[in-house]
């Protein structure tokens, strides 16, 4: 059913539910699966006016690195096709610009919680609405 699986990975703790959903699904049926990290500058506070515009550079490959980390592990010890992608951008927006090239969506809640979840959105909620695929969500 299922030939190319994209999952979404934010790097935190809960994170790990829906690699390991997209892991499964990806062996069960046969697909490729790609990970992708979406860094977002303006999600970092302030490092720009801190730091030379170099370091966010390399800030950024260092956080997208690390929440590529455990993906490639579960992708590599399931003997699956995978192939990883780090873009900069607003989350929701560039999942769901990618999500034309997939079969399936799979994320996590994504992080958002709390007051900035009401102010700024889910991001979760954003692919499931916007997707052109369809989205699955692990909590």
């Amino acid at each position: 059913m299922f030939k190319s699986i994209l999952v979404a990975v934010d790097g935190s703790d809960s994170n790990s539910v829906a690699v390991n959903t997209a892991v499964t699904l990806a062996k069960e049926q046969g697909a490729k699966l790609t990970a992708l990290s979406v860094f977002d500058p303006g999600g970092y506070g302030n490092l720009a006016a801190v730091k030379e515009v170099t370091d966010e550079v390399d800030y950024m490959k260092q956080v997208c690195s690390n929440c590529l980390r455990y993906v490639i592990e579960q992708a590599e010890a399931a003997g699956i096709e995978f192939e990883a992608k780090t873009v900069a951008g607003n989350p929701a927006e560039k999942i769901v610009e990618m999500s034309s090239q997939y079969d399936l969506v799979v994320c996590g809640t994504l992080g958002r919680t709390g007051f900035s979840r009401i102010v700024m959105g889910s991001v979760a909620e954003k692919v499931v609405r916007l997707a052109e695929c369809p989205v699955l969500v692990c909590k």
